[in-house]
């Protein structure tokens, strides 16, 4: 049974964990420059959060292309962490959006 970290296997997910990085990579920078230049805070939390993909996937092909469990452990706990903390962000911001709009109406 072929391994995570055989040479064809290791080389194909490493394209495509990269693949994902760069897809992430530009449309975080889309999100972000859009959510600076309107001045919407949830654009760039989704512009962070889209970068932190875009470097945990170039974690995880780093560590698919070079046999390193330890990048695969780094890439992992820093998506989680940072994934769980922009999260928290949104939701904090959204709130405040929703008590600002009940303050308007009343």
């Amino acid at each position: 049974m072929p391994s995570l970290y055989w040479s064809p296997v290791n080389e194909i997910v490493a394209g495509l964990l990269l693949l994902i990085g760069v897809i992430s990579a530009v449309y975080a920078t889309r999100r972000l420059t859009s959510g600076l230049r309107h001045a919407r805070p949830l654009d760039v939390i989704h512009g962070i959060r889209g970068s932190v993909i875009a470097l945990a996937a170039v974690a995880f092909a780093g560590g698919v292309l070079l046999a390193q469990t330890g990048l695969l452990v780094l890439g992992a706990v820093f998506l989680g962490e940072e994934l769980y903390e922009t999260g928290l962000l949104a939701a904090i911001i959204r709130a405040g959006e929703c008590d600002e709009g009940r303050a308007r109406g009343a």
